[in-house]
This record gives structure tokens, sequence and C-alpha cells, in this order.
């Protein structure tokens, strides 16, 4: 689909929309951010594969309709800051169609080794867990276990050991 570029250079702008209305203190719904996750996955996938001439047309319209919906809740979550706001949102997402998309930058994690051999995920509990139990299962399969903030833990370490203990708080918390 020769829009997908637009596509992501209207998924970044409503990406960089949303972080700034909460820093505002605006409540975004989940559906906003459960979107834009779709969103950047489907378009992630058709663009790192060159597989968008093989691509199924409907992708694109549920890609194209989540962007719609997104941009609808934000614009009218931004009308809470003023109307000079909602313009200049506007004008940065018609100066987004004309523009290549940006790089993806990439994100430092500090205390993490670059090496490919290992692995950095980031778990989001809805419920509190106590660190104690976390970090037994984390020291039993050899993996470093570190919070980010309340709710989120960082686990690093060789990929199928990380993996095997994503496997057991699985089963054990969700």
């Amino acid at each position: 689909m020769e829009n997908l570029p637009i596509l992501e250079n209207e998924w970044y702008i409503l990406n960089e929309m949303l972080g700034d209305l909460k820093s505002k203190g605006i409540h975004v719904p989940v559906r906003v951010n459960e979107g834009l996750r779709f969103t950047r996955f489907i378009i992630t996938h058709y663009k790192d594969t060159n597989k968008e001439s093989h691509a199924h047309r409907d992708y694109f319209m549920e890609l194209e309709a989540t962007l719609n919906s997104v941009k609808t809740t934000l614009f009218a979550l931004a009308q809470e800051v003023g109307v000079d706001y909602v313009a200049q949102w506007e004008k940065k997402i018609e100066e987004a169609r004309l523009k290549p998309p940006p790089r993806p930058r990439k994100t430092f994690v500090k205390g993490v080794p670059r090496d490919r051999g290992l692995d950095l995920v980031r778990i989001r509990f809805d419920r509190n867990i106590p660190e104690s139990e976390l970090a037994q299962i984390a020291h039993r399969h050899e993996v470093d276990i570190s919070s980010e903030e309340e709710g989120i833990v960082v686990l690093s370490g060789a990929k199928e050991k990380v993996k095997s203990v994503i496997r057991e708080i699985r089963e054990k918390y969700f």
C-alpha cells in the first residue's frame, strides 16, 4: 500500500500527542494505547518484512480505521487544553503527510549489556506482587530483575532463561 509511510508518520505524531496530553494531566483511555500498539505492530510488520505488496487489504483498512479512532479520541481530549493546542496538532498531522517517516531511535537501557545473546523484557502487573517472590524466581533462573516503577519490573539475561522466567510468572500471576 502506497500510503504506509503516511500512516507511519501519522502514527508518530499521534504517539507524540498522546505523551503530551498525558504530561498535561489529561486522562487518556487505555484503548488509545492499545490502538497505537496494534497499529505500530502492523506498520512495522509490513515495513520491515517488505511484504507490503502481499498484505491483505483488510489489515490496511483496519490500520486506517484504528488510527482514525485514535486520532478522533486524542483530538476530542485536546479540546480540554484549548483551540490553539488543537490547531497546533492538526498542523503537525498535515505536515507529517508531506515528509518521510523518521528513523526509529534506539533506546538505551541503563545496566543492560549490549550483547545479542541477552534479552530485556518489561512486565507490567495489574496488582501488587511481592518483590521477594519475583526475586526468588529470577534468582532460580539466573536472571537479573529490577523495579522500573510501581507495577513494572525489568528482566534481563540469557534469552532462554528470560523466557522460562516469563513462563513461570505467567503461570503463577496471570
